[in-house]
């Protein structure tokens, strides 16, 4: 499953970051997307782009095509 795949107020657990630029993976990486941390679909704007996630304590807005790009696993 994707991040973007899930539901508002989903958690889900990172698996892994596909194919993405170095740049964009070290910046995630340096706010907390690590693997196997925590993380939850806060909201969607109206439009759908961007998405609001929580990790590591932080509230962090990420594009949609970005999030599709992380591998996670829903926690239950």
């Amino acid at each position: 499953m994707r991040l973007s795949d899930l539901n508002v107020g989903q958690s889900a657990s990172i698996i892994n970051m596909q194919a993405m630029e170095p740049v964009m993976r070290k910046k995630l990486l340096n706010m907390g997307f690590l693997p196997k941390a925590n993380v939850e679909l806060l909201r969607i704007a109206p439009m759908g782009d961007p998405l609001a996630i929580r990790c590591a304590n932080s509230s962090i807005a990420l594009r949609k095509s970005l999030a599709k790009q992380i591998q996670v696993e829903v926690v239950k």
